[in-house]
């Protein structure tokens, strides 16, 4: 058994997260009194904890979780599948989400840190097979373009963005999902979710161990959006969920565009809404590589012919020029 005493905060900070129905606003109620490692040994202890805006039942079952949890076994069992935990001030925290308004305490991570442009492609579930062909041929180039495609590894327009991110050579996935990472789901993707830790990144808000709920994947959706520097909804109903992510954008100033489609898909009311409500309209890969060179000055579409005149200006101002 390991020494307890050798544990950095990190494992301290996953067992907490570990405790059931804790989220981003529990764990920061948690926290508000010390460090991790001191807000375990409060429930462990039965010392008080000053949660009066948590019931009294939850925090018994806290207390009766906490002290059948083995923290170090937790700890070296995460670290032998490959997981990684950063808190906010570990150097391999997402340097895009340190600055957010609702940074996690700590990420869970399998696979390589990423870095550079980054375009969340997000949809709904029951997607078209126009969907899937959009999703898969943007997301293609922008891999191809060296842009990160940051999405949420569900059915649907998620699969088909992170299959057309892996089928180039280019700028590795980001996959950001609502369980932990060692419970895959949904199962149909477990191929798909290797691929994406092998080429790129997956990341969680969740510990290992932790299937999902329901209340994580709108928690979820707010990552995906801190970690893009524009989000491109492809398909999405009426109230589809993916327009959560939107609002998520839209409350860290991030850009939101979306591929129209035909007004006779269900599929494809909430895009179309969006693009009447002001979204940029996308409609081929140098949309999305304009839109993001315009925040970024990162990435410009290849397709322009850039003349000696051109090469001499800000690409702000070459875009004026075109």
């Amino acid at each position: 058994m390991m020494n307890t005493t050798d544990l950095p905060e990190e494992a301290w900070l996953a067992a907490l997260m570990s405790l059931p129905e804790v989220g981003p606003a529990r764990l920061r109620i948690l926290l508000s009194e010390g460090s991790a490692h001191d807000a375990w040994e409060r429930l462990v202890s039965g010392a008080k904890i000053g949660c009066s805006r948590v019931s009294p039942s939850l925090v018994t079952t806290w207390r009766r979780a906490a002290r059948g949890f083995d923290v170090g076994e937790r700890w070296t069992a995460m670290s032998s599948l490959g997981i990684t935990c950063s808190g906010i001030t570990s150097s391999d925290y997402p340097a895009r989400l340190v600055a957010d308004r609702e940074p996690p305490a700590a990420i869970f991570q399998m696979g390589a840190k990423q870095s550079g442009p980054s375009v969340a492609i997000i949809g709904t579930r029951t997607c078209s097979s126009y969907g899937q062909r959009c999703a898969f041929s943007l997301a293609a180039g922008l891999a191809e373009a060296g842009v990160h495609v940051v999405s949420g590894l569900a059915i649907g327009i998620d699969s088909a963005a992170h299959e057309g991110a892996l089928s180039v050579a280019g700028a590795g996935p980001i996959g950001v999902v609502g369980s932990g990472l060692d419970v895959i789901y949904p199962k149909q993707n477990k191929r798909l979710w290797h691929r994406v830790s092998e080429r790129g990144v997956l990341l969680s808000e969740t510990p290992p161990g932790v299937r999902p709920a329901r209340w994580r994947f709108p928690a979820r959706n707010r990552l995906i959006a801190a970690l893009a520097d524009l989000v491109v909804v492809v398909e999405s109903h009426d109230k589809g969920g993916s327009l959560s992510t939107v609002d998520e954008a839209q409350l860290r100033d991030i850009d939101v565009a979306a591929v129209p489609g035909p007004i006779y898909s269900d599929a494809s009311v909430g895009t179309n809404k969006l693009i009447r409500d002001g979204a940029a309209l996308v409609a081929n890969i140098d949309d999305v590589l304009g839109l993001i060179s315009h925040r970024t000055g990162a990435v410009a579409p290849d397709s322009l012919e850039v003349s000696p005149v051109q090469s001499a200006l800000p690409f702000d101002e070459t875009v004026v020029l075109d």
